[in-house]
């Protein structure tokens, strides 16, 4: 075996350590102020639908890497919790978009806070790279999301 195969190789086996320890986080509910508990997986479409208030189901689905029925059942769990809304588009019945109920927003802005305290601690540490350094990791974090979508094509077929 070769220095660039081995190295890759590690890079992978950091990778999966990653994605175990992220796969952990995902287990864990989120609290967000009288006693209403999210999971990560909500608490992403609800933060994507404030990000893009008012988008099409498909375009919040694109923006998760989910299928659109996906993203339609987890607004669903939503709706039922009083934090988000379907509203059919004012010139297409068919169409229905993503928007967030007034207590949707104020769980928006709480773990807005949240993901900018750790966004900024991630900012901090990866400021010491170069921008080389940083394009060179990017160009690789892409190559490797194609080869994971490589797989799921395979195995689940294209998402929506």
């Amino acid at each position: 075996m070769d220095n660039k195969e081995e190295a890759i190789r590690y890079m992978t086996g950091r990778l999966m350590r990653i994605i175990n320890k992220h796969s952990r986080i995902e287990d864990q509910p989120i609290t967000l102020g009288e006693g209403v508990e999210i999971t990560p997986h909500e608490i992403r479409c609800l933060h994507t639908i404030g990000l893009n208030e008012g988008a099409n189901l498909k375009t919040v689905a694109t923006i998760l890497g989910v299928s659109k029925s996906a993203v339609s059942q987890m607004i669903g769990k939503l709706e039922k919790r009083g934090l988000a809304r379907k509203d059919h588009a004012p010139d297409n019945r068919k169409e229905l978009l993503a928007g967030l109920t007034e207590k949707g927003w104020e769980a928006f802005r709480i773990h807005q806070e949240f993901h900018e305290r750790h966004m900024r601690n991630l900012i901090d540490r990866l400021g010491e790279f170069t921008d080389p350094q940083l394009a060179t990791a990017s160009a690789v974090l892409a190559t490797v999301e194609t080869v994971v979508d490589d797989r799921l094509d395979e195995m689940i077929g294209k998402i929506e």
